[in-house]
């Protein structure tokens, strides 16, 4: 675990399915809209059962998360 170097809330790192780096709020929340398996973050199957381990973007909720983000190329 870590901290957001902005507004310093606790994270996690995980890797998205295109292999860049992800924070997650922490700790897991029930309105998550991310599951990390095998420390990949990744929706979840919407036909299997609902994880108990949901975790939220940090960018969602991170106040400075625009001072983070990298323009697309």
């Amino acid at each position: 675990m870590s901290t957001c170097h902005s507004c310093h809330a606790p994270i996690v790192w995980a890797v998205t399915t295109k292999g860049k780096r992800m924070p997650l709020d922490d700790p897991p929340s029930t309105k998550g809209t991310f599951v990390i398996v095998d420390g990949i973050a990744r929706k979840p199957d919407p036909a299997g059962a609902v994880p108990f381990l949901m975790y939220t973007s940090h960018f969602a909720t991170c106040p400075n998360a625009e001072r983070h983000r990298k323009a697309r190329s």
